[in-house]
This record gives C-alpha cells, structure tokens and sequence, in this order.
C-alpha cells in the first residue's frame, strides 16, 4: 500500500462519523474543546505512538 491509500482510509474512516452523526459529532467536538490541552495531547501522544507502532511491526 502507498502513502496516498492510506491518508485515503484515513480520510474516509475521519469523515464518517461527522456524515452519519453530525450533531453527536459537534456535541463531540464541543466537549473537547473543552478538555485541558495537556490532556488532548496526551491522547494524540498516544495514539500517534500506537499508529507507530502498527506500522513498524506490521
């Protein structure tokens, strides 16, 4: 697979839920707005190093 198919699935698996569930997804997004930076990156942290880590031992 090349870079592209993936940012592709990527896109797709992100637009998903904002095309079926808008309003859960803006209520989402609102709530996270409101979470402490240093918690949001966190999260990122952790899933950048888990999505790492998928690749590297794949």
């Amino acid at each position: 697979m090349d870079w592209l198919t993936i940012i592709g699935f990527v896109l797709i698996v992100e637009g998903m839920m904002p095309l079926l569930f808008p309003k859960q997804w803006h209520n989402y997004v609102q709530k996270l707005a409101l979470e402490p930076i240093s918690t949001i990156r966190i999260v990122g942290g952790v899933l950048f190093t888990l999505g790492a880590l998928l690749l590297f031992f794949r």
